[in-house]
């Protein structure tokens, strides 16, 4: 049986794909059977007349990963809004349960498993089952995604808050978009944000970088070991 963690953010568009994709081929060039895996997905692109979620399609273009879109993937909705709109939208139930039986099979079939949330904690799924609710039901440590700009302290401090209060393990931080050189706020918010909020950085990704560079700075293969 392998290890799962899942991935969430401060916001929407803080960067969740682009961290989980970058840690999957961290893992991957270290010989690890590690996969990502989009339980929800609102949004989505045309490949070959085909409907994809779209960050499906970015884990497909960037990862090595063999199995079709589909397998990464449990509900799909075209419509790009919080999934429990986007679900009464286009009239599909989401069901938990279904979810947590795909996320055990691939627990079962790969080394590392990484869950990305849509949204951030607090989203809703459907009525009176939200994003927290899916992090509790598949029992996993929380990496969550933020960056160094303006506001960073309080969205961060805020989700972390929030995750601590259902007892959720926190894993540590992933600091996306950070730019070289940082000017003295960035500087300081990256000392304040593992000050205020208790927890590691796990990672810095600089901004505009090119994918999947040795220049980015990981201390993932503490995942394996924690």
């Amino acid at each position: 049986m392998g290890k799962g963690y899942f991935v969430t953010g401060i916001d929407t568009n803080i960067g969740k794909t682009y961290v989980t994709a970058q840690m999957v081929d961290c893992l991957q060039n270290k010989g690890i059977d590690a996969i990502p895996y989009k339980p929800i997905q609102s949004g989505v692109v045309d490949i070959n007349n085909r409907v994809i979620g779209e960050d499906v399609a970015f884990y497909k273009e960037n990862l090595e990963l063999i199995e079709d879109y589909q397998y990464y993937n449990t509900y799909t909705f075209e419509t790009p809004v919080s999934p429990h709109l986007a679900s009464k939208l286009e009239n599909v139930f989401i069901d938990e349960q279904v979810i947590l039986e795909k996320y055990k099979q691939l627990e079962n079939k790969h080394d590392v498993v990484f869950v990305e949330g849509a949204g951030g904690v607090a989203v809703p799924l459907k009525e009176n089952f939200g994003t927290i609710d899916l992090i509790k039901l598949l029992n996993l440590p929380v990496i969550l995604v933020t960056s160094l700009k303006l506001g960073t302290i309080n969205h961060t401090v805020l989700t972390t808050e929030y995750l601590k209060s259902h007892k959720i393990n926190i894993l540590g931080l992933f600091i996306n978009n950070v730019p070289s050189p940082m000017n003295e706020m960035e500087k300081d918010n990256l000392v304040m944000l593992e000050k205020l909020t208790g927890h590691d950085i796990l990672g810095v990704i600089p901004k505009q970088s090119v994918f999947f560079t040795e220049d980015h700075i990981f201390e993932i293969q503490q995942l394996l070991t924690n």
